[in-house]
C-alpha cells in the first residue's frame, strides 16, 4: 500500500517539478496505464457547467504542464518527454468530446504522465475545469462570429437555444441543448452530421465560420468563460444574530448582508430581515464549486462576519448542513477600552541573511479572550487610538506591514508599530505580519527583540550559515536550540519557549555575512535575491484575515515568503509565482495521497488543505494581476 502511494504521489509530482521527470518516467511506466476511454464511466453533468469556475482549478492542477493560456508551456515542462494538450489550438480538441477529456481528467494517463484527479477534484469541478480548458481556443469572438451565423441560418429549425424547437422545425430534430447526448460527441462528429443532413446550410460559409458555429452550439450545454454568472441556484444560508458579550442587550440590527463571491471577486451583495428571534435566511443561491458567502453587518460602528461559508469542497463544512442548506451565526459584541483578555497565542519570527544586513520577518496571531470587542486605548503622540502594540528592534529599517502602511491602519512612535483597529474576541482575532531589515558592522550582531504580550508559543528560526554562532535567551534564560527546519529548502535552527510579556528576547549571531561579502551557501546569491510573494487574502481584503488564512499565515514557511519578498518595489516575476504555485500543488498532492491511506486525520486534511487552496488562489491571484490589460 505504501508503495502505491510512492508511485502516485510521484507521479503528481511530475505535473509540478521537472526535476522529477525522469524519475517519475520510470515509476510511471513500471504501473498498469490509466483505463481505456469508457463513457459509461463519465458522469452526466447536473447542472450547466460554468467555465469561469474551472479558472483556478486550471490554475491550479492543469497550468503547471498545460501552461496557464493552454500553450502547453507550464514550468513542469522543462525536459518532459511527453507533450501535454495545447489547449490553446483549435485542433487539440477538434475530434475529442467533452466526456472524453473529463474522462482523461478523471481517471488520468499514468503512461503520459498525467495524473488522475479523481482524489482532488469531484466531478462538478472537473466538468468546470474541462471546459475552462475548452474555452481556451474558443474566443468570446469567435464564439460571437457562430452565435450571428446560426441566428441567421440555423434558429429558424433548430430553436434559438438549440433545443429543436424552431417554429420550422421537424420531428427529426436533434436537442443541441442535451447534455446526455452533446458531451459524447466531439465537433469533428457534428461537422460530419451536418454534412450528410444537410450540405446545403452554410454552402457558402468558410472554414473558420462553420467551426465558429459549431463552437457557439457548444456553448447550449455549458457557459462559457465570459458570459455573466447567474447568481441564483437551490442553496439557501439561514442562521441568528447573537449579542456574544454576556451583559449585552439584544442587537437591534434590522437586517444583514450576504456578499456572494465567484473565487476572488465580489459578485453580489444581499439583504435579509432579523425577525424578532434574530433569525435571518437568504434563499436562491448557486451552490456550485467556486462561489463562497459571508454573512455581515456592524454593530456600534463595527463590521463583524461570519466564516465563509460554502456549499462545495471539502475544506468549507462549517454549517452544511445538507448540498443545499447552510446553518450559521454572526454574534457582534460590546466595546472595551481594557486590553486585559489580549495575548498572541502564537509567534513565529525570521531571521534570514544578506551581507551586512539581517532580514527579519515576524507573524502574530493575537486573541482577545474577553467578550468584548477592544477599541483602544489613546496614547501621546498618537492621532487615534491604538489597539496593538508590535515593538520593533532598535535601528530596525525598511518595515513593511503585509495588511497596511504606516498612516492608515498603522500609527509608529519610535520603535513600536500600532494597530488602530479593533480587535474582535477569539482565539485568532487578528494577524500581523511585519518585515524589516536590521544591518550590522562585520560579521557580528546582537538583537534585543521586546515582548509587549504574553506569547503561548514562540517559534524563533535563524537559518543557518556554514559558520554561524548563535547564542539565545528567552526571558533572561539560554536555551539550546530545539531542533532544525528545513523551509523553502532553507536550513533553520529553531528555539520555541512560552513567554510572559516584560521577558525580552537576547540573540547574538557570529559568522555572519560581512557586507560585501557573498552568501556561502549553494545557490545562496540566487536564493536571497528571489522575490517571493506575500500570500494575502484571496476576498476582499476588508475581511479581516480573510479566507480561512487564520492558520496559514502563522505556518513558517508564510513567514519565510515575508520576509524574503520583493525589495525596494521589485515584483515577483511570472516564474516566480508558477514555482511557488508548483511546490503548493505539490502539497496538496501528497496530503490528498496520504489521506486516501487513512493516513492523516479527516479533520487535519481538510484544514490544511483549506489553507494551502487559499495560498493557491492568492499566488493565482497575483500572477492575474501581472497580466496586462487586454
Amino acid at each position: 500500500m505504501r508503495a502505491k502511494w510512492f508511485s502516485y504521489a510521484r507521479i503528481r509530482a511530475a505535473c509540478i517539478a521537472a526535476l522529477l521527470v525522469t524519475l517519475t518516467t520510470g515509476i510511471a511506466l513500471a504501473q498498469e496505464p490509466s483505463p481505456p476511454y469508457d463513457p459509461q464511466q463519465v458522469q452526466i453533468p447536473e447542472r450547466l457547467p460554468v467555465a469561469a469556475l474551472g479558472a483556478e482549478l486550471y490554475a491550479q492542477n492543469c497550468a503547471p504542464c498545460h501552461g496557464i493560456s493552454g500553450d502547453g508551456d507550464g514550468p513542469a515542462q522543462a525536459g518532459a518527454t511527453m507533450e501535454p494538450t495545447v489547449f490553446s489550438d483549435p485542433h487539440s480538441v477538434w475530434e475529442r468530446s467533452p466526456a472524453e477529456l473529463f474522462f482523461v481528467t478523471k481517471f488520468g494517463r499514468i503512461e503520459n504522465l498525467m495524473p488522475p484527479w479523481r482524489n482532488s477534484l469531484d466531478d462538478e469541478q472537473i466538468w468546470q475545469a474541462v471546459y475552462y480548458a475548452w474555452n481556451l481556443q474558443a474566443t468570446e469572438t469567435k464564439i460571437a462570429i457562430g452565435a450571428d451565423l446560426y441566428a441567421q441560418s440555423c434558429a429558424a429549425c433548430h430553436g434559438e437555444n438549440g433545443g429543436g424547437n424552431g417554429p420550422s422545425a421537424d420531428e427529426q430534430m436533434p436537442d443541441f441543448s442535451s447534455q446526455s447526448s452533446m458531451i459524447f460527441v466531439s465537433n469533428a462528429d457534428l461537422a460530419q452530421r451536418w454534412q450528410v443532413a444537410h450540405p446545403d446550410a452554410g454552402a457558402g460559409w468558410s472554414e473558420e465560420e462553420r467551426r465558429a458555429a459549431l463552437e457557439y452550439i457548444r456553448t447550449f450545454t455549458y457557459l462559457p468563460q465570459w458570459a455573466p454568472l447567474s447568481l441564483t441556484g437551490p442553496g439557501s444560508v439561514a442562521g441568528q444574530l447573537l449579542q456574544g458579550t454576556a451583559d449585552g442587550p439584544p442587537p437591534p440590527q434590522s437586517e444583514v448582508q450576504l456578499n456572494i463571491y465567484q473565487q476572488t471577486e465580489l459578485m453580489s451583495t444581499r439583504a435579509a430581515s432579523i425577525d424578532a428571534e434574530g433569525n435571518f435566511r437568504f434563499e436562491d443561491l448557486p451552490v456550485d464549486a467556486g462561489f463562497y458567502y459571508l454573512v455581515e453587518t456592524e454593530y456600534l460602528d463595527i463590521r463583524y462576519t461570519s466564516p465563509i461559508l460554502a456549499f462545495s469542497g471539502p475544506e468549507f463544512t462549517e454549517g452544511r448542513v445538507a448540498p443545499d442548506l447552510i446553518s450559521t451565526s454572526l454574534a457582534v459584541y460590546e466595546k472595551t477600552t481594557d486590553a486585559a483578555g489580549l495575548l498572541v497565542s502564537r509567534a513565529n519570527w525570521i531571521i534570514e541573511h544578506e551581507p551586512g544586513s539581517l532580514l527579519i520577518g515576524q507573524v502574530y496571531s493575537f486573541a482577545n479572550r474577553s467578550d468584548r470587542t477592544f477599541v483602544g486605548t489613546s496614547i501621546s503622540g498618537v492621532d487615534s487610538p491604538v489597539t496593538l502594540a508590535i515593538p520593533l528592534p532598535p535601528n530596525a529599517e525598511e518595515v513593511d506591514l503585509q495588511d497596511g502602511e504606516v498612516g492608515s491602519a498603522y500609527r509608529r512612535k519610535g520603535d513600536v508599530i500600532y494597530d488602530t483597529r479593533p480587535v474582535p474576541p477569539g482565539e485568532t482575532s487578528r494577524q500581523v505580519f511585519a518585515r524589516f531589515h536590521l544591518p550590522y558592522t562585520g560579521s557580528s550582531a546582537a538583537i534585543a527583540f521586546p515582548v509587549t504580550y504574553d506569547i503561548e508559543l514562540l517559534n524563533l528560526l535563524v537559518a543557518d550559515l556554514p559558520n554561524l554562532e548563535v547564542a539565545v535567551s528567552l526571558g533572561g534564560s539560554s536555551g539550546a536550540s530545539t531542533g532544525q527546519d528545513t523551509i523553502q529548502g532553507v536550513l533553520f535552527r529553531r528555539w520555541s519557549a512560552t513567554l510572559p510579556a516584560g521577558a525580552p528576547v537576547q540573540v547574538e549571531l557570529g559568522g555572519l555575512i560581512a557586507a560585501g561579502g557573498r552568501d556561502p551557501r549553494p545557490g545562496g546569491e540566487t536564493q536571497m535575491n528571489r522575490s517571493l510573494p506575500v500570500a494575502r487574502p484571496p476576498l476582499d481584503p476588508r475581511i479581516p484575515i480573510g479566507f480561512g488564512s487564520v492558520v496559514a499565515m502563522v505556518l513558517l514557511a508564510a513567514t519565510l515568503l515575508l520576509i524574503r519578498r520583493a525589495r525596494a518595489g521589485r515584483a515577483p516575476t511570472g516564474e516566480e509565482l508558477a514555482a511557488q504555485r508548483m511546490a503548493l500543488i505539490e502539497k496538496i498532492a501528497r496530503m490528498d495521497d496520504l489521506r486516501s491511506l487513512d493516513e492523516l486525520d479527516e479533520r487535519a486534511w481538510q484544514q490544511r488543505r483549506a489553507e494551502l487552496k487559499r495560498e493557491l488562489l492568492a499566488v493565482a491571484r497575483a500572477a492575474q494581476d501581472m497580466e496586462p490589460p487586454q
